[in-house]
């Protein structure tokens, strides 16, 4: 079960993870993460403790993230969102939400991680299983597909779990009045 939830759609691109001479064991990563949020979506809103920690993580590796917001979004609710909720990484708009339906995301927060072909999807879903269902939160994450996904990535292995069913607000289509 999913929620419409009336706001702007957030949608926030990058985490484009490259190794570097500094980690040699860590290979190069050619990937883009775009994770989708709404401002007003309550999920999304939570989903930024876990994404700055991912940030911070693979940011030494040569993480670079940029930001993208909805049709309703404009520069300065963005960059409030960014300030109220801490994401160490930019943000940009995604008018008429030609991204998400290119990338085919649905919900938010929902994770598509991107082959450095641009095509190639390699991991589409949840961040992690905070929620099982919608007003069903846990207190403590069991499973955090996008970071296993990242780690599957950096150990030269294939995504074990290429797909999950993200759980949150349904993205709203432009022009729909809301």
């Amino acid at each position: 079960m999913r929620l419409l939830f009336p706001g702007k759609l957030l949608v926030l691109a990058g985490l484009g993870l490259v190794g570097s001479a500094s980690r040699p064991a860590a290979p190069r990563l050619p990937v883009t993460v775009y994770v989708f949020l709404a401002e007003s979506c309550p999920i999304s809103q939570q989903a930024t403790l876990p994404l700055r920690a991912l940030y911070a993580r693979y940011a030494p590796w040569g993480a670079v993230c940029g930001r993208i917001s909805g049709a309703e979004a404009t520069p300065a609710s963005v960059a409030a969102f960014a300030r109220t909720y801490t994401v160490p990484f930019t943000t940009q708009s995604d008018p008429g939400q030609v991204l998400a339906q290119r990338l085919g995301a649905r919900i938010t927060p929902e994770v598509v991680l991107v082959a450095a072909d641009h095509h190639t999807i390699l991991y589409q879903g949840r961040l992690d299983d905070q929620y099982a269902a919608l007003g069903q939160r846990r207190t403590v994450s069991q499973h955090h597909e996008l970071a296993d996904a990242l780690a599957d990535l950096a150990a030269g292995r294939a995504v074990a779990v290429p797909r999950t069913q993200a759980v949150g607000c349904y993205i709203e289509k432009a022009g729909l009045g809301q």
